[in-house]
């Protein structure tokens, strides 16, 4: 469980405690090896056979074996998410029986990305905003994702809100704004509300402004406005984001800490182990 100690959530929804269930699968080999994964869990138990006893090293192969040992269920939803979670967790177990951390068995060259703020924030108070986004700010954050997609006048006052918080902390420079309406618009909503907030500010992108899978609506909208179009967290499996690329209805492609092609998902321990020699 996460507890934020306050409100979290967004278009779709609100924890209105703050605390948020975190589930985590833990696969340990015999070696004495745990991998971790993170996120929502389901058939776990049809999936975790196909590595069952294998050398978890070979992760794309076993990859592999996951999408076939599932194939007549579909590469797509709650099988893709197991997958995920075990694959996660191989991935995992590979880096440490390395002994080096994952961005660098994986090819990574430096140690620091740019990073942006986004913090669940669509239940806060004005007030409430202001002190969440002053405290990244002093984390030297000078990017910033919020939530809205309910009401565009709102939405414009708590950007600027931020953006005057981080311009402050950066000293004048412009900090980076995105807003993430999890997919709460039309297509001509989208158009007109963004065109709307971009006649006072400049935007990075709009996440999701409208269905994950709407190819045509998600390249309209992007011919209609000046930011960038994001989209991509909630698709599972490379498949689903081939229409979007071919489309080109998207300029940002995403892929969250759950589903997507490898991706994580949660469930108890899992004690057999693999082999890792």
């Amino acid at each position: 469980m996460q507890a934020w100690g306050r409100p979290v959530g967004d278009a779709n929804g609100v924890h209105a405690d703050g605390n948020v269930p975190v589930p985590i699968v833990l696969v340990d080999t015999d070696e004495g090896i745990t991998g971790v994964g993170l996120g929502a869990h389901a058939h776990l138990d049809a999936v975790f056979p196909a590595i069952e006893g294998e050398d978890p090293r070979a992760v794309t192969a076993l990859h592999d074996r996951m999408v076939r040992r599932t194939f007549k269920a579909g590469h797509a939803g709650a099988v893709f998410g197991a997958i995920g979670a075990l694959d996660t967790a191989l991935w995992d177990i590979k880096a440490q029986a390395a002994g080096e951390p994952l961005w660098r068995l994986l090819g990574g060259r430096d140690r620091r990305i740019p990073a942006y703020a986004s913090g669940l924030d669509i239940a806060l108070t004005d007030a409430e905003l202001i002190a969440v986004h002053q405290e990244y700010a002093t984390r030297g954050l000078r990017a910033a994702k919020l939530k809205g997609g309910l009401d565009i006048d709102r939405d414009r006052r708590r950007l600027e809100l931020v953006r005057e918080v981080l311009t402050e902390a950066g000293h004048g420079a412009r900090p980076a704004l995105m807003l993430d309406v999890n997919e709460s618009w039309t297509r001509k909503q989208a158009v007109r509300h963004v065109g709307e907030l971009e006649r006072a500010l400049d935007l990075v992108w709009i996440e999701e402004p409208v269905r994950r899978w709407d190819a045509e609506g998600l390249a309209a909208v992007g011919r209609g406005i000046r930011a960038s179009v994001a989209t991509g967290e909630n698709l599972t499996g490379l498949e689903q984001y081939r229409p979007l690329l071919a489309a080109g209805a998207v300029d940002v492609v995403q892929a969250a800490a759950v589903w997507g092609s490898r991706t994580s998902c949660g469930s108890p321990r899992w004690r057999t182990p693999t082999t890792c020699r």
